[in-house]
């Protein structure tokens, strides 16, 4: 199986509760800052301090919008393909536990895997995310990379 842009926006929706949570704790920090002019004495502008908290909102906002775009696509799915995305990349099951609780052969999980994706996409096309899309508004942000290359380093796909 080859790493896609969409295996990569399953594992960002999987980890979204974890990064938004640390998104507002960094808002937090900022605005706590902001009383009593901390960030002045530190060295930071209140322009600075403001344009950051700015830029974070931006990436939750873009992050909350990636989680209702994929919850929808996920609901455009028969339960078998959904179920198959949940198990591999939202619980992080291994192909061989998929297979082992669906009583199924290695060889189905692959292939019911295969065709979910496929019908995972589409769900995400028709939801408005294609590549091009998913390039200019997620691929940019540092959470969303970090994620692209563990999947390009681990062996996400393989079987274990």
């Amino acid at each position: 199986m080859t790493q896609n842009w969409s295996n990569t926006v399953l594992v960002a929706f999987s980890a979204l509760p974890k990064i938004l949570k640390e998104l507002d704790s960094a808002f937090d920090f900022r605005l706590k800052t902001s009383y009593g002019s901390v960030h002045l004495k530190n060295g930071v502008s209140t322009e600075s301090l403001v344009k950051e908290m700015l830029e974070i909102n931006e990436t939750k906002r873009k992050l909350v919008r990636l989680h209702y775009t994929v919850l929808s696509a996920l609901d455009k799915l028969t339960a078998a393909d959904r179920a198959v995305l949940e198990a591999r990349f939202i619980e992080g099951k291994t192909f061989q536990q998929t297979a082992d609780d669906e009583k199924v052969s290695l060889r189905t999980v692959f292939r019911r895997l295969d065709r979910a994706r496929d019908a995972f996409l589409y769900a995400l096309k028709h939801e408005g995310l294609d590549e091009k899309t998913y390039e200019r508004d997620y691929s940019p942000l540092p959470y969303i990379r970090a994620i692209e290359e563990r999947l390009a380093r681990d062996a996400y796909f393989t079987v274990v």
